[in-house]
């Protein structure tokens, strides 16, 4: 494991505790990639600087590793305990839940995408417009190609054990698990990023660069359009109330019912870029371009903001003991605990601003 003083020297890492409840951790490195929480309850996190890092809710790093490339990806812990992430340079990395380095396979291109786990099998999409499939068991990998050179949205597990993907060939994809297109549907505008969801009646829903958000059936069939104002990189996020919700370019926070139909819309200041994230059962999260962390009920009204010193790529993600963590394209890292947090859904405070606090170098 990687000494916590040689982690602060090669990455540069500062942290400050801040007065409203909140940690703060800087790196030198871009984050693009999603977080995750392991089953232990710990976060992981990669970025552009290629590390990949490991952290528990109070924001102090457990661990580190580093590829020859950048991480873009979003990981995935395993079933078995793993956790996987693709890299700019090529590889496909398998790590024990500590972080640590166990295996790799080189499946060919750069990797954008998170994987997807269906039984023994993983697949995710690649730079040479294929989407990889790994059988971990016979340790054989095997590819379905589908029309377009990039593969930048990452899969989704179908309830008839396939995988929907989409790509820049206009396309959303169903791929059974030996790689045979089952259907496809064309879309109006890349699938640039948009990770698929299906929703409690099995509606598969999927965002694309024509500014449109197309509702179909698991073999494609489609089923609704929603046309927003501008691109549509979020990924969609359905509620447990069954509304769908989503950010846009033209700068609004969207939120549909199950059938399209708008149900209320937030104007930020910027783009978003980011996806939305449940907080609890009644509020969503989500980042802008504009620094801002927004919460929301699932009917789209904004409850409050945290400002912060950097624009969103990455989506927020709540871990098990309330913290609220996002983190920027230009490295800032934000642990918001659970009584901050509150403060918002409560009503007691409408903002919470984490830009001008002082940093204070505490390793």
């Amino acid at each position: 494991m990687r000494t916590l003083l040689t982690y602060i020297f090669l990455c540069l890492a500062m942290t400050v505790s801040a007065g409203n409840g909140a940690t703060i951790v800087k790196i030198n490195g871009k984050f693009y990639s999603t977080p995750i929480v392991t089953a232990d309850g710990n976060l992981v996190i990669a970025s552009h600087n290629k590390s990949l890092y490991i952290f528990d809710s109070k924001g102090l790093l457990k661990n580190s590793f580093k590829a020859d490339g950048w991480f873009h990806a979003t990981p995935r812990q395993l079933s078995d305990g793993q956790i996987a992430i693709g890299s700019y340079d090529r590889n496909f990395y398998f790590l024990d839940k500590e972080g640590n380095y166990v295996s790799k396979i080189r499946p060919g291109g750069k990797i954008f995408t998170e994987p997807v786990e269906l039984g023994n099998v993983i697949a995710f999409g690649t730079s040479k417009g294929r989407v990889a499939f790994y059988n971990r068991t016979t340790d054989s990998l095997y590819y379905a190609r589908i029309r377009g050179k990039i593969i930048h949205g990452s899969p989704l597990a179908l309830s008839n054990n396939c995988v929907a993907i989409g790509g820049n060939g206009k396309r959303l994809c169903v791929i059974d698990t030996n790689a045979n297109l089952k259907a496809e549907l064309k879309t109006k505008g890349w699938v640039m990023h948009s990770k698929p969801a299906e929703t409690f009646d099995h509606q598969v829903i999927v965002g694309t660069y024509g500014k449109c958000v197309y509702s179909t059936d698991t073999l494609c069939n489609p089923h609704w359009r929603f046309r927003a104002n501008g691109r549509v990189h979020s990924s969609i996020l359905q509620t447990p109330d069954s509304n769908i919700v989503f950010g846009a370019f033209d700068g609004y926070i969207y939120c549909l019912d199950s059938h399209g139909r708008l149900v209320n819309c937030y104007k930020t200041g910027k783009k978003v870029v980011s996806s939305p994230a449940m907080v609890n059962d009644t509020v969503f999260a989500i980042g802008g371009i504009d620094h801002n962390i927004y919460l929301l009920t699932t009917n789209g009204r904004l409850l409050g903001s945290i400002k912060c010193s950097g624009s969103f790529f990455s989506t927020p993600i709540v871990m098990p003991d309330g913290t609220l963590f996002c983190c920027t394209m230009n490295g800032f890292l934000y642990f918001i605990d659970k009584k901050s947090v509150d403060s918002i859904l409560s009503g007691r405070t409408s903002t919470i601003d984490l830009v001008n606090e002082k940093i204070d170098f505490n390793y």
